[in-house]
């Protein structure tokens, strides 16, 4: 029996560690992030999850010491949580203190008797909102573990065998086209063979007379009867092998097809990674560094989604660190000193992953701080012998920056335990170089520096949005596209000389993508559009396609030296049928679609557009959505006047001639039920339609705005810009 408890307890150990790592990781980043960006109620609730759960599998692995520490953990901030306590920089740094407790004894180090009693009282006395000594902050011990399912393998190795499952990918592709022509040929003999069959009666009578005919003409004819008798059992012959060789052709492709599709699936999650994986640990690593340096960070990063050859990734993490501690140590400043130059006490550093061309990417990190002192350059090159100083006060600003990449070269003062060894940046432009990159550098006094890292991709693969145009198919990155909708024919609209679309209170521009690349454009249906919503450097803007085949994985492929740079082209794919698709470059897009003189779209927008110049009132308190209302009305070819609230609306309909009234409930002064019912009980305005858009969506509320005398009753939740418009058409 206590073997069976030992066992089981093995396995609950077993268990517990995979769970508690990634738990630790998780509370990690969250509470690196509370240090600076501050902690919502969202973040709080998540953090007390994971502490919870931590928790509980402490207790069922029967870790007494995790336990306990999370369970005084977990009463701070439950109080936190209900609200019943702020979340001071005292109580954080008191978590990012138990969270080192924590992560010390899941790496098998104890610790100290009093330590453990010590962080417990104050995490009681925390949460009871006493002030507490913060207890000395327990060491973290790295714990790397060797796990036996993996092996190392040579990059050279899994390189020769991507490469070869690109050419099974190729001759999977040749085995489905083989298919296709043996389905047409065994097809082929099907009119023969019924022909052969129909024309069986007629062979037979043809014999049955062969006694009738001269004897010249009867060997002539019999011979040809003989023949065509052996040239039928011959077609029946070849068409059973044709349609054998078909069923085994097709069973054989299907079969690559499956090897092709897994090795090649296999060898890309081997090689290919998401950025997310650089970016593991690094908020952290980076509240570490700041705390060590009395400094406070936040970090943004993004583009984490990009998929970049694992390689290159594993390369990156040694530059990426030495550019986030140069970044801490050297470039921002500490909070006194931020405050005597009028910026924020927390620094911003930014780490981003962008794709910029069909096999490169660029890394972009980049920070807010003092930027790089070039004068003091120059002094530390002269002092370190690297420059004379008529040299040093020759190089341009481009050249003195380009010192910093000298090894042995700092501009720190004083050598700490982060940096100022002079080695870092040597470290980045050889590691750089060698995978083939470059770096360029920005920095300006007081404002900060950004390095901007070019490097290949070396296989990059992404999602892609499939879209046809103009009998043509093209790729767009998923990542660019922000959505695709549907719309009706008459959500386009011509809003400043532009057919636009009105999204969630935004006016879009909308161009016709065989517009922007220049093809023949395609027909609009009378019902239906079919939108794409693009994100290109800050700027939304939609495309409108023919249709929208899906959006897949994809490969992408250059376009080779001859073609290295084409306009609104990233590179192309091979799709799963054997088709090649380009793939189109969002920023190309956008700017072609700026030089677009014209718009197909323009003459249709204009005849449909043609509404009778009906005036309407719209009375709405909030600036946001009473342009969004006019926006749409007018879009519509209606006259529309505004008021601010439900008295200047009555003032105004008393004062002048509407067609109908669009109104809020909720505003000051007087509200849209008011307003209704003062009109219906005045003679002149007694028959105005009046259209209720309000957020009360209960049924209380639909029925008080029926008993007034509204004539239509819609919940902005559920705001739908063509079922006002429908309404109004109804009631006008």
């Amino acid at each position: 029996m206590s073997l069976d408890r030992e066992a089981l307890r093995q396995r609950l150990l077993a268990s517990f560690r995979v769970e508690a790592e990634e738990r630790l990781g998780v509370l990690a980043d969250g509470l690196a992030n509370w240090c600076e960006a501050g902690a919502s109620s969202e973040s709080i609730e998540s953090l007390f999850r994971e502490v919870h759960s931590l928790k509980g599998a402490s207790r069922a692995a029967g870790l007494l010491p995790i336990e306990q520490l999370c369970h005084a953990w977990e009463s701070l901030l439950s109080v936190v949580r209900r609200g019943q306590l702020s979340l001071t920089a005292e109580r954080v740094e008191l978590c990012r203190h138990t969270l080192k407790a924590v992560q010390k004894l899941h790496a098998g180090h104890p610790l100290e008797e009093h330590e453990h009693a010590a962080l417990i009282d104050s995490l009681e006395a925390a949460a009871l909102g006493e002030t507490v000594n913060l207890p000395e902050m327990p060491q973290s011990t790295p714990s790397i573990a060797t796990d036996p399912s993996t092996v190392r393998v040579s990059t050279q190795r899994l390189d020769a065998l991507l490469f070869q499952s690109e050419a099974l990918l190729q001759h999977k592709l040749e085995a489905q086209a083989h298919v296709l022509n043996l389905k047409a040929h065994a097809a082929a003999f099907e009119p023969q063979r019924s022909k052969g069959l129909l024309s069986g009666g007629a062979l037979k009578k043809l014999r049955e007379g062969l006694d009738d005919l001269p004897e010249n003409a009867r060997d002539g004819l019999k011979t040809v009867l003989d023949y065509l008798d052996w040239s039928l059992v011959q077609l029946d012959r070849l068409h059973f092998s044709a349609t054998r060789l078909e069923k085994t052709g097709k069973h054989l492709a299907q079969g690559l097809t499956q090897l092709s599709e897994s090795l090649l699936s296999e060898l890309q999650a081997v090689l290919l990674l998401s950025g997310s994986s650089l970016m593991e640990g690094l908020p952290a690593m980076v509240q570490d560094l700041a705390s060590q340096a009395g400094k406070r960070v936040e970090l943004r990063v993004r583009g984490e989604s990009l998929q970049v050859d694992k390689r290159i990734l594993d390369e990156l993490r040694t530059v990426l660190t030495h550019l986030l501690r140069n970044a801490i140590d050297h470039g921002l400043e500490t909070p006194e000193q931020r405050r005597q130059v009028g910026k924020a006490a927390v620094g911003q550093l930014q780490v981003e992953l962008l794709q910029e061309s069909a096999d490169r990417f660029e890394l972009r990190v980049s920070d807010d701080g003092c930027g790089i002192d070039l004068e003091q350059l120059r002094r530390r090159a002269v002092a370190s012998g690297l420059q004379t100083a008529e040299q040093a006060s020759a190089l341009t600003n481009s050249e003195a920056l380009a010192l910093i990449y000298c090894s042995g070269l700092s501009t720190s003062a004083i050598l700490t335990d982060l940096s100022g060894r002079g080695l870092g940046m040597a470290i980045v432009l050889e590691v750089v170089e060698r995978l083939g990159g470059r770096i360029e550098l920005e920095s300006n006094a007081l404002q900060g520096s950004c390095f901007h890292l070019h490097l290949p991709l070396s296989l990059s693969t992404f999602r892609a949005v499939i879209v046809r145009n103009a009998e043509r198919v093209f790729a767009i990155p998923a990542l660019a596209v922000e959505r695709c909708l549907r719309v009706p024919n008459s959500a386009i609209r011509n809003l400043e000389n532009r057919p636009s679309v009105v999204l969630e209170g935004v006016v879009l521009p909308v161009w016709p993508l065989a517009d922007v690349l220049g093809l023949t454009s395609l027909e609009q249906s009378a019902g239906e559009l079919t939108l794409l919503v693009l994100k290109v450097r800050g700027e939304r803007f939609a495309l409108l396609v023919e249709a929208l085949l899906g959006d897949q994985e994809i490969t992408v492929k250059s376009l080779g030296r001859q073609l290295l740079r084409v306009r609104n082209l990233l590179g192309a794919t091979v799709l799963g049928d054997g088709q090649l698709v380009p793939i189109l470059h969002p920023a190309d897009l956008y700017r072609s679609a700026l030089e677009t003189a014209g718009s197909s779209l323009s003459q249709q927008n204009q005849q449909r557009s043609a509404v009778a110049p009906q005036r309407l009132l719209i009375a709405e308190d909030s600036f946001t959505s009473r342009g969004l209302l006019k926006a749409i009305l007018e879009g519509a070819g209606y006259q529309v006047a505004t008021a601010n609230d439900g008295l200047e609306a009555w003032n105004a309909l008393k004062q002048g001639q509407f067609d109908l009234l669009v109104s809020d409930v909720e505003m000051p002064r007087m509200d849209g039920f008011i307003l209704t019912s003062r009109i219906r009980a005045d003679r002149e305005l007694a028959n105005l339609p009046v259209v209720l858009v309000t957020a009360l969506h209960s049924a209380e509320d639909r029925a008080r705005g029926l008993e007034a005398g509204a004539n239509a009753y819609l919940v902005k939740s559920g705001f739908d810009q063509e079922s006002l418009l429908d309404a109004i058409r109804r009631l006008i």
